[in-house]
């Protein structure tokens, strides 16, 4: 064992330095990849305002969100490399000789990556939420002036003789849209308001809006009349698709917003599953990623396969990226279908990361 705490001390920096800077490149480069492939793709969608300022703009803002996607990868990636490149120099040879066991150097690579996931966590808190909802918002703005998201953080949408606004939008468990606290102004030809409708719910398919809890007030002619409705429905000119790019997905809240979501369905008897099953995987996410690399690190520490001094390493580091990357395949199939087994969601959620540790912890132990 290593006595003497300060040298430690430069092996644990040393071995930091080294992952972090793997998974800083890795990350640049994934990141870079992903930002190609979203720009090949909005430029099919110039249009309109939405010229290549407007598009430039929307990658920006929305790159913290591909970096939280990409995450993963790079830190398994990274870390395998980093680690990899310290074996391929016989430098773990040298921490080992010191008295540094497998198991710490695993700690401390899997410390460095936790570290990286408190900055990302933040960021995913804090940045992504707002940027991406004012980033889609004022993309389909550009796109197509229909949709405009005002200060409180509700849609305004033109639909014909139509303002409507949605102060709610959430995903049902079969990918339709609900919305909730509707108001819907109808305009007349002078754009003056003539009715005002309040709803409480509402939904929206080709050629029609249906609101649900309706409180009609006529507003063009003397005193006000409110009228109460269960169900009205309208004819509406907007394509489905409209609102596909501009709800946020369950997945880009924070944990915040899904805990209020989460509230918000059940007080009003609609289904929160989709939004429990994101609030899950959200708080487990940098569970996962741990997990992910740690299942990698044994093959990086050259304890599953053997290695001659001069070759063998590249084995150990595909292998270990494979089954990395299997495990997060995996797991992102348990999450999506968690919700129809007879087991609580957040048990599932984890359980997969719970097995693969353990695996891990074996392999690591091993001589």
């Amino acid at each position: 064992m290593v006595t003497d705490w300060p040298h430690e001390q430069v092996l644990v920096r040393y071995l930091a330095r080294g992952v972090l800077v793997a998974v800083a490149g890795v990350s640049c480069l994934l990141l870079g990849l992903y930002s190609l492939i979203e720009l090949i793709r909005e430029v099919r969608d110039l249009a309109g305002d939405y010229g290549l300022w407007s598009m430039m703009m929307y990658l920006i803002q929305t790159s913290p969100r591909r970096l939280y996607d990409i995450f993963p990868f790079a830190a398994l990636i990274g870390t395998l490399i980093g680690i990899g490149g310290l074996a391929q120099h016989n430098e773990l040879v040298a921490m080992r000789a010191a008295g540094v066991h497998r198991q710490q150097i695993s700690a401390y690579a899997l410390g460095t990556v936790g570290l990286c996931l408190l900055l990302l966590v933040a960021s995913s808190e804090l940045l992504v939420p707002s940027l991406e909802t004012t980033a889609q918002a004022h993309r389909d703005q550009a796109i197509s002036g229909q949709i405009t998201l005002d200060g409180q953080g509700a849609f305004w949408v033109r639909d014909g003789q139509f303002m409507v606004r949605i102060g709610h939008s959430v995903w049902g468990e079969d990918q339709t849209f609900q919305f909730a606290d509707m108001v819907v102004y109808e305009l007349a030809d002078d754009l003056a308001p003539k009715w005002k409708l309040a709803a409480t719910t509402g939904a929206h398919s080709e050629g029609q809006w249906t609101l649900r809890e309706v409180a009609i007030t006529q507003l063009s002619e003397g005193t006000p009349v409110t009228e109460q409705h269960t169900v009205w429905t309208f004819p509406s000119t907007l394509s489905p698709e409209l609102f596909d790019a501009a709800v946020t997905r369950p997945r880009l809240l924070s944990t915040r917003d899904l805990l209020g979501m989460q509230a918000f369905l059940r007080d009003n008897a609609l289904d929160a599953t989709p939004y429990t099953q994101a609030l899950w995987q959200r708080v487990f996410f940098p569970v996962h990623v741990l997990a992910m690399v740690l299942i990698g690190l044994p093959f990086a520490l050259g304890g599953v396969f053997r290695q001659n001094p001069r070759g063998g390493l590249g084995l150990n580091l595909f292998a270990g990226i494979g089954i990395g990357l299997m495990y997060f395949v995996m797991s992102r199939l348990v999450q999506g279908v968690v919700g129809v087994w007879s087991i609580p969601i957040w048990l599932g959620s984890l359980l997969p990361a719970l097995i693969i540790a353990l695996v891990a912890l074996v392999l690591l132990t091993r001589r």
